[in-house]
């Protein structure tokens, strides 16, 4: 099974309307496309032995995002709640529809 454009607008009680977000798939850049759409970028990823590791593989993880973006401020300006929405939806369907093997980082 196929999870569609229509699935996720069930899922997510958004309309399927307006113009798309388009990104690369290729995890080259996705710090930088990251640091565009919400104004940071996560952290290098590292190996489980202190070293880099080429093969980890690119997102952001979870504990990052729950670091930042637990809690919107308050006294938020429009601008800061739509990052705040953006990193949410983010999260919502990359936890539900796009997990991946780890389960540990959105992508």
């Amino acid at each position: 099974m196929t999870v569609n454009l229509q699935d996720v607008s069930m899922i997510t009680a958004l309309p399927i309307e307006g113009k798309p977000l388009c990104m690369s798939t290729d995890s080259e850049g996705c710090r930088q496309q990251t640091e565009a759409l919400i104004g940071m970028s996560p952290p290098e990823p590292e190996a489980e032995d202190g070293g880099k590791n080429d093969r980890v593989p690119a997102g952001a993880p979870f504990t990052w995002i729950a670091a930042n973006f637990a809690h919107c401020p308050e006294d938020a300006n429009d601008e800061v709640i739509q990052t705040y929405d953006r990193v949410y939806m983010w999260y919502v369907i990359s936890r539900t529809i796009f997990a991946d093997g780890i389960g540990r980082s959105l992508s």
